[in-house]
């Protein structure tokens, strides 16, 4: 069984955020490649027809249109151009269209989840990087951090870079008192009146602003011991004034990863480094160490300059730190300053971290099949055997969602919004991203992280999705004219209460597979739930409610004849889903059940797992003002009450997220529902068994209602003896508790 994230985070150590986490399936529901029906015919016990479905936002609703020829030549970024998606240009401000590719993503991912289908959509390209400068002792990093860089850094060298062909060496500095640098104060940079030179006081005023720097052919000397550390006391930009030649190197300044510049100037040394010592051999640098750094740039390190782009430090004759390997052995531990980011190596493997080395092989098998393969088809990435099918047309098709509004009166405002900024996802938070198990009870010191031994110690918290927050969610950034230019974009959404249509053709489903379709599109019109839909989620953005209409194709009769009138003729019904719900409810436990997992299980939405995506789906129209805090993002700076602690960087203490469970019960409290004999509860038919069976030498009629009581963790019966019944699945009916245990409603009969 996989770790388990904690089921109670103490209140002290309890983190917030926008999103939290479905967790991952013990086990894949796979689909045998046999039961993959030729694509060249209808077949028998198989569901061909549509769903009619009106799509109404709930919460503004944004999707990017892609550029056009004309602005992807002249230059134009995407972040600078509002429009909402439209295929045709002359009506763009009067109907705007819903992708059909958004919306059979946004059903697919919800049909992965509700399937038990594997988690292969993870790359590896993302390798993990971390450093704990100044870390405290509790801090969980700061042990692995010491154990390559040594305390105080003792383990960093110095050396400039070079290539040879597509290889890359270091060859070491000349020391400088039998140290492989210095270093060199602030205030005698700017004391020297060094030419070029920008001081870090610039980091956050009007004037040129601070950045790392990087300067050649200086000169310095006078070096004098502090704290421990070797501190030159004069500098020079003539490489002829004083004894040693070399490069200075200024700090970061803590900016990199800094969401906010710090209000206060914390670092003020810098480095600097002799020239190469040409008597000591090259040192070969690892190439996989090379590949996972440049796949793993911040956008600190992509500046320019000092840095390139796509290389980041990786330049010919570039001065860089590293630590020295064994004899024989290649670098893999390299960057800008003394202090820089390492890589995560989990327990037991050599190689740099990544999402993928923390998610259970089996499951993520490329050869598996799922449900939602089956449904939506696949293309393997790697060459299969000639007895694996390599790819499998998909057999659902959704078409683009139209407008249906007569007027321009859909926007949320007439102009173009400029919306909070949004960072990229950072799963480096491994206090949120990665299980942390009962055992270490959420303390700081013992938290599992991407050094730890993937499966054995923690796995990936699972599917990321974010939380609804109302009709009227605050998107806007309160003051754009304060932040950069590059951090902003502009939007133009759809604004609560507009009308979409689109439809969902399907071919030659099982009932198991429309089951699978119908339980997510049934969930998006349930009033008590809502998905999400396009861009800027972690605002509350994107809110939909999906109503439909599902119609079977009746096949053998479609070609009976050829017309109907003056139309086409199409023979078919419409249906309820409920009893294609209940088939794929029912083969999803027994699967489960056949391995061992959910035993004890009787409802489907018992299963945790899916209890986790009801919780996130959630929906709530007016959350109150508790609701929106505990559903924010952290702050590195927070300015304003209520804070996550006592220190304004609400990210410092490294708090744990808990489970969507235990936030929704935060969240939205609910009374405990008491069940009792006698009591008249409401119950939903979800099952109607009629047969004939024995009376006397005769036979009676026996009906058995099976149904859906809230707060019963059992399916609740009714027998009915020589009576007709008139309902029908999903009729929600009045009746009176007759056998209870618990929580458990055994038995019932109706109030007429």
């Amino acid at each position: 069984m996989n770790p388990k994230h904690i089921s109670k985070v103490p209140d002290a150590r309890k983190a917030i955020a926008p999103y939290n986490f479905v967790e991952l399936p013990e086990k894949v529901v796979e689909v045998s490649p046999e039961s993959l029906l030729k694509e060249n015919r209808y077949c028998e016990n198989r569901y061909t027809g549509r769903i009619e479905c009106t799509l109404t936002t709930e919460s503004p609703l944004y999707i990017r249109c892609g550029l056009t020829k004309e602005e992807f030549e002249c230059g134009a970024e995407s972040k600078d151009l509002p429009d909402f998606f439209y295929t045709n240009p002359l009506k763009k401000s009067t109907k705007p269209v819903i992708p059909g590719s958004s919306l059979r993503g946004m059903i697919r991912s919800l049909v992965e989840i509700v399937s038990f289908s594997k988690i292969d959509k993870v790359s590896d390209a993302q390798k993990f990087f971390f450093r704990a400068v100044a870390a405290e002792k509790d801090d969980p990093l700061k042990d692995e951090y010491i154990m390559h860089l040594g305390k105080q850094g003792k383990n960093v060298k110095a050396g400039y870079l070079q290539k040879q062909g597509d290889k890359w060496f270091i060859r070491p500095a000349k020391t400088i008192d039998n140290y492989p640098f210095v270093w060199i104060k602030e205030k005698t940079v700017i004391k020297s009146k060094f030419s070029g030179y920008i001081a870090i006081e610039n980091i956050s005023d009007d004037k040129p602003q601070y950045k790392p720097q990087y300067f050649i052919n200086i000169s310095f000397e006078d070096i004098q011991t502090n704290n421990g550390r070797k501190f030159a006391q004069k500098i020079s930009s003539n490489s002829q004034t004083y004894d040693y030649n070399g490069v200075l190197l200024t700090s970061g300044n803590m900016l990199e990863g800094a969401i906010v510049l710090p209000d206060e100037v914390k670092r003020k040394n810098h480095c600097l480094i002799r020239e190469p010592d040409p008597d000591l051999a090259l040192i070969p640098v690892d190439d996989n160490a090379i590949q996972d750094y440049k796949n793993s740039l911040t956008p600190f390190q992509k500046q320019e300059p000092p840095f390139d782009s796509k290389m980041g430090v990786i330049k010919h004759g570039r001065a860089i730190f590293y630590c020295e390997p064994q004899p024989g052995e290649p670098v893999k531990l390299f960057g800008q300053s003394p202090n820089f980011r390492i890589p995560y190596y989990p327990k037991g493997n050599p190689k740099t971290a990544s999402a993928i080395d923390f998610i259970p092989p089996n499951l993520r098998k490329f050869s598996i099949i799922d449900i939602a393969d089956a449904i939506f088809g696949f293309v393997k990435q790697e060459k299969q055997p000639k007895e694996v099918e390599q790819s499998f047309a998909g057999r659902v098709f959704i078409t683009n969602a139209q407008c249906q509004a007569n007027n321009n009166d859909i926007w949320l405002e007439s102009h173009p919004i400029i919306p909070k900024i949004l960072t990229n996802p950072k799963p480096t938070t491994f206090q949120h991203y990665l299980v942390q198990p009962d055992t270490i009870n959420a303390t700081k010191k013992y938290l599992k992280h991407y050094a730890s031994e993937p499966i054995k110690d923690t796995v990936i918290r699972g599917h990321k999705l974010y939380w609804h927050k109302g009709s009227n969610p605050e998107i806007k950034h309160p003051n754009p004219d304060e932040a950069s230019d590059t951090q902003l974009t502009q939007l133009k959404p759809i604004k609560p209460g507009v009308n979409f249509e689109f439809t969902i053709h399907f071919e030659n489903l099982s009932s198991v597979e429309l089951g699978a379709l119908m339980w997510v599109i049934d969930i998006a019109q349930d009033n008590k739930y809502r998905l999400s839909l396009g861009m800027g989620k972690p605002l509350g953005m994107g809110a939909v409610k999906v109503t439909h209409e599902l119609y079977l194709s009746q096949r053998k009769d479609r070609y009976t004849k050829l017309f109907d009138d003056s139309s086409w003729y199409i023979p078919e019904t419409v249906e309820k889903s409920s009893k294609y719900k209940d088939d794929f409810e029912e083969y999803i436990l027994s699967q489960l059940t056949q391995g061992g997992i959910y035993e004890k299980v009787r409802k489907f939405t018992q299963i945790p797992r899916i209890q986790m995506l009801l919780a996130m789906l959630t929906w709530e129209e007016n959350p109150s003002s508790d609701y929106l805090e505990q559903t924010r993002y952290m702050e590195i700076e927070r300015k304003k009450a209520p804070c996550i602690g006592n220190d304004p960087n609400e990210y410092k203490e490294r708090r744990v997220l808990p489970t969507p469970l235990k936030v929704i019960k935060e969240i939205l409290p609910s009374e405990e529902l008491t069940l009792t004999e006698g009591q008249v509860v409401e119950g939903t038919v979800i099952k109607i068994d009629r047969q004939q069976v024995p009376d006397g030498k005769k036979t009676k009629l026996k009906t058995t209602i099976t149904y859906e009581i809230q707060g019963s963790d059992c399916p609740s019966k009714e027998e009915v003896n020589k009576q007709e019944v008139s309902l029908t699945i999903g009729d929600m009916v009045k009746v009176k508790i007759e056998r209870c245990q618990g929580t458990s409603v055994r038995k019932v009969k109706r109030v007429e």
